[in-house]
């Protein structure tokens, strides 16, 4: 009886521990389409799986590309691949759409720099998605051997069915901000986290005092 009486106060104290909403970004690192040759694909007309592009067109760099026909050491921030929000033209955008939850709190983190391959000394773009409307980016550090990527993360708060965009507002063709290891995640609220705390606080009272039974015995 005290053995079933202990399992079911456990699966209580995890039942509990309520699921929290979850989002994905489809090809956040641009990764897809895979790039071979040194230096990039530019879209459109190539496609880039997951994003739309609204105005002008955008690179999909391969992380080994220095500038010259030989490979480099890799530069992306993660993997293989990043994105110039700039390609052969003018201002580009890109955007996808992502299913929310009205009314949750989300941490949207991304890596950028600036592409200096191109001869511009400066970047800079423009960032949306629910609470979080045009807030600017800029970088202005990278240098052909070292990008020296920056970690933007800031919470925001979804409106349900959320649009996230990165529009470059500074720049030149070949020579935008960088982008990759772009993630959205969500983040518990207070209430959330201290039933989380106690479910495993109910759940380790259970196991320690089961051990001192089994101690005893």
């Amino acid at each position: 009886m005290r053995k079933t009486l202990s399992l079911a106060l456990a699966a209580a104290a995890f039942g509990a521990i309520p699921t929290i909403a979850s989002a994905q970004v489809a090809n956040g690192g641009f990764e897809a389409p895979v790039i071979s040759n040194p230096c990039c694909n530019t879209v459109p007309p190539d496609a880039l799986p997951g994003w739309t592009v609204n105005s002008g067109d955008v690179n999909v760099v391969n992380g080994t590309y220095a500038g010259a026909a030989s490979p480099g050491p890799n530069l992306a921030y993660e993997l293989n691949q990043y994105l110039d929000l700039v390609g052969q033209s003018g201002s580009g955008s890109i955007s996808q759409s992502i299913a929310l939850v009205a009314g949750q709190t989300y941490q949207l983190t991304f890596a950028y720099s600036n592409n200096v391959f191109g001869g511009a000394v400066a970047a800079a773009a423009l960032v949306s998605i629910g609470s979080l409307v045009a807030f600017p980016i800029a970088h202005a550090t990278a240098t052909t051997t070292n990008l020296d990527w920056t970690v933007f993360s800031m919470p925001f708060t979804a409106s349900g069915s959320d649009t996230l965009s990165f529009t470059s507002v500074l720049g030149a063709p070949n020579g935008s901000i960088f982008l990759d290891a772009v993630s959205i995640a969500a983040v518990p609220e207070a209430s959330t986290w201290l039933m989380m705390i106690f479910g495993f606080g109910l759940a380790g009272a259970v196991i320690r005092r089961r051990k001192r039974r089994l101690a005893i015995a």
